[in-house]
């Protein structure tokens, strides 16, 4: 297969080398285009008030079957340059792996899935790929389990309008414990504005916010990744509620 990869984390992320090492491993070639720095949160953002450029990194010559660039784009910029611009031919779009959980409703505001995202708007299969745990180095077995999927994933008979969203539980691959096909839980927050004054008297604001672990029902994604479980949910673009649209009784507002 020919693999486009991409993040929000940039394109020195250790977490993208570990995956696009193990579909080296398995015989395919990995096309890169990550953005320059970090762009984590940015949700589907594009660029449309500057130009956008793509820098080759030559430093990873010695990567076998592994092409490299970076943008000074977001992670949707990223993501159409590579589809677009340096690997039309991309047989599938992988993005990540992300540092930390891209779980329920935090895939609205993940960069990592908006790029996927991006992928799968542009006719491209497309797998966005998390840890579901913050602060943990070993990318074992989510590069190992992606690297996987991916090879089922590039089946025509699968839609290619679809994200799949993986969430791996921060472990080697020895302690692998089964997956799930899940769908999206519930994430709730605390303190999500906090307020403080500079020194200067002046208020200001960071967006932050402490999680509060609801118990979901166990065909979630958060109840897969809490159970030790890699969490594959499969996301459509529609964002139609199609319960709601065909029982929904308004009567002509005009009349």
């Amino acid at each position: 297969m020919n693999i486009l990869m991409t993040n929000d984390d940039g394109v020195h992320d250790p977490g993208i080398w570990a995956l696009a090492r193990a579909l080296v491993a398995r015989g395919h070639a990995v096309t890169i285009v990550a953005p320059e720095s970090q762009r984590s949160a940015v949700s589907h953002a594009i660029t449309l008030h500057k130009p956008l450029r793509l820098t080759p990194h030559f430093e990873y010559e010695s990567e076998k079957n592994i092409s490299v660039y970076s943008s000074n784009g977001t992670p949707s910029d990223c993501a159409m340059l590579g589809v677009l611009e340096v690997l039309p031919g991309a047989d599938i779009l992988i993005s990540g792996i992300n540092g930390g959980p891209n779980l329920g409703e935090d895939t609205i505001y993940s960069g990592t899935v908006a790029a996927a995202m991006e992928g799968a708007l542009l006719g491209v299969r497309a797998m966005a790929v998390s840890m579901s745990e913050y602060g943990m180095g070993d990318y074992g077995l989510a590069a190992s389990f992606s690297a996987g999927l991916a090879e089922q994933l590039n089946n025509p008979e699968l839609p290619k309008r679809t994200l799949w969203n993986v969430n791996a539980p921060p472990v080697a691959a020895d302690q692998y414990k089964g997956f799930r096909i899940t769908r999206l839980g519930t994430r709730k927050y605390t303190d999500i504005l906090q307020k403080r004054i500079d020194p200067r008297g002046r208020p200001y604001y960071w967006i932050t916010g402490q999680l509060v672990r609801d118990l979901d029902d166990e065909d979630t994604d958060n109840a897969a990744t809490a159970a030790g479980m890699v969490s594959v949910t499969p996301m459509l673009m529609d964002l139609t509620n199609h319960e709601l649209k065909n029982s929904l009784c308004i009567t002509d507002p005009m009349s």
